[in-house]
């Protein structure tokens, strides 16, 4: 489900106007437009943002096309090094989960840890996606 990037809070207003002014205004819009690699450039130097900022933003992007992952979840698992779907999929639920307790109550991101059970099904819907392009 596209996410308007208007409503993430770690996105800088002006940047998000910038973004709309090219024409994205959602995870799915930046997803089209950004999924190869010689676009990036260019829509982060529009958008006024640094390129690995923009790679940030793709990659919460790619992470929130998993139903239930949201903006905070998805800064955690990026911390946990596991900042795409695709690098969601090769995790194990178990071991993910008790990563995600742990450096929640160090960085404070979210304000509720999900149930294993629904880590394992982000898991799972992430081996199901395809991959966005040249990631």
């Amino acid at each position: 489900m596209p996410v308007q990037l208007a409503n993430l809070e770690s996105v800088d207003g002006a940047a998000i106007e910038k973004l709309a002014g090219a024409g994205i205004a959602s995870t799915t819009d930046l997803l089209d437009r950004a999924g190869r690699v010689e676009d990036r450039a260019g829509l982060a130097a529009r958008a006024g943002m640094a390129r690995e900022a923009f790679d940030r933003l793709l990659a919460m992007a790619d992470l929130m096309r998993v139903s239930g992952i949201s903006e905070p979840h998805a800064q955690l698992l990026a911390v946990l090094e596991t900042p795409t779907a695709a690098a969601l999929a090769a995790r194990e639920a178990p071991v993910l989960i008790k990563q995600m307790r742990r450096k929640n109550v160090e960085l404070l991101l979210a304000r509720s840890m999900p149930p294993e059970s629904t880590v394992a099904r982000w898991i799972d819907d992430a081996r199901k996606l395809p991959p966005i392009a040249d990631a």
